[in-house]
């Protein structure tokens, strides 16, 4: 099976250097971000995508039905995708990201009612396994940076801070191969 991924295109919060994972939290994307989900579209205008998975977040399902307008492939939106939650909702990413560096462990650091990266990582590699197994040609999923992070080490066998190294654009296009 074909697996295209795509990181969402630039959102509000990205401008204002802020935290989300709350799905309540409607976060739309710029009108910049529009575009770069049109630029997606445009590049995947070819590809026979059949099914598209997207989290639950404003940005990722704005540019799934953006990209998905020309395709019209059935969505599954499914919380196994969502942004991680950094627990620093609203906050900004620097607070967050000052933090994690700091733990002794950052990557099984959590803050109060957040989760850690290998949390993340871990559901993201849930998912991985249940639709390799899927009998869809090709399937595009929309997702945030550090989901893509954990995608990339499961194709790559990556160590996390190897998958912590990957850098995702807004609207970079990632292709893997399942068995």
């Amino acid at each position: 099976m074909r697996m295209v991924f795509l990181r969402h295109g630039e959102s509000e919060y990205n401008l204002r250097g802020l935290c989300n994972a709350d799905p309540a939290v409607p976060v739309p994307l710029t009108p910049k971000g529009r575009l770069q989900a049109a630029a997606a579209a445009q590049r995947l205008r070819n590809v026979p995508i059949r099914r598209v998975y997207v989290s639950r977040l404003t940005r990722a399902r704005e540019t799934a039905a953006i990209v998905n307008a020309s395709h019209g492939a059935d969505v599954y939106v499914d919380g196994r995708l969502d942004d991680r939650n950094t627990g620093y909702e609203g906050k900004p990413v620097a607070n967050y990201l000052s933090a994690m560096r700091r733990a002794a462990d950052p990557f099984s650091w959590k803050a109060p009612a957040g989760e850690s990266y290998v949390e993340m990582v871990g559901r993201v590699h849930d998912f991985l396994e249940e639709i390799e197994h899927d009998d869809t040609s090709t399937v595009l999923v929309v997702a945030h940076h550090e989901v893509l992070q954990a995608v990339t080490g499961h194709f790559r066998e990556l160590s996390l801070p190897e998958m912590w190294s990957v850098w995702v654009e807004h609207c970079e296009v990632l292709e893997f191969e399942s068995a």
